[in-house]
């Protein structure tokens, strides 16, 4: 958006998954949980490893998303040509989800490269996620409404998409989590599956069953979330049924 004009130009863009930044949390002298859980409570312990970055305090999902939609001014030299002006002028973007899938997988940033240092490193800071979440502040026609008007983004009202959007569902649940512990440059990879209101750990060979206090303990890399409706559906399906895990080793 130009900041002389109001003028808006938006640009869509296609993606299999949402990447976000780690916002900067609390600040704590307690580094990173532990891999169990005491009386409900996370235990915490600090730890040092090389080409490893042991954040301090804790981030939260909402505060990611937060950071993700927030508006951000662009730099002097990053002005964008008003079509309105005529002429390059100061800018804000913001970033905001258009249409909703029927399964969101979030991407939490945890590895960083700096091509201007030559360095990398993997960012260890514990991320706080809800086992559901209402995707509704983050859509572009909620940003849109908030803002009385066309001033960040140019929906039109004759936009198909972007009315359904106000309708289409928004609450999804958590179904999956990827994590990984370990160093940049070597570690593992850990699945939790939640199948009939069951979470297993999914660790290579091994299957075993969990709670879903060691699911929230975990390190989060990747969180897989369906449509609330579609979960319960399928909870239907799987209920008065044997269910069954196969794991094929080759």
């Amino acid at each position: 958006m130009c900041t002389v004009c109001g003028f808006t130009s938006t640009t869509y863009d296609p993606c299999i998954d949402i990447s976000l930044d780690l916002d900067p949390g609390t600040i704590s002298d307690k580094f990173r949980p532990a891999s169990f859980v005491r009386n409900g409570s996370f235990v915490w312990s600090g730890r040092r490893s090389s080409g490893t970055i042991l954040s301090m305090g804790t981030s939260t999902m909402s505060g990611c998303l937060d950071r993700f939609t927030r508006p951000e001014k662009l730099e002097s030299n990053e002005k964008f040509f008003c079509q309105m002006c005529q002429i390059q002028q100061e800018s804000v973007k913001q970033m905001s989800v258009k249409k909703l899938p029927l399964v969101l997988c979030f991407h939490i940033k945890r590895f960083e490269h700096s091509s201007s240092c030559n360095t990398s490193r993997k960012v260890d800071r514990f991320v706080q996620f809800p086992f559901s979440v209402d995707m509704r502040p983050y859509l572009s026609s909620s940003i849109v409404s908030s803002r009385h008007g066309n001033r960040l983004f140019g929906l039109e009202s004759n936009d198909s998409d972007s009315l359904s959007s106000i309708s289409a569902p928004a609450e999804f649940q958590l179904f999956a989590v990827v994590s990984h512990s370990g160093k940049l440059d070597s570690g593992h990879y850990i699945c939790y599956l939640c199948l009939g209101g069951q979470w297993y750990k999914c660790d290579d060979a091994w299957v075993t069953e969990v709670s879903e206090d060691v699911v929230r303990a975990s390190q989060g890399y990747m969180l897989y979330y369906v449509q609330k409706a579609l979960s319960y559906k399928a909870r239907e399906t799987l209920k008065g049924k044997e269910g069954f895990i196969m794991v094929q080793c080759k």
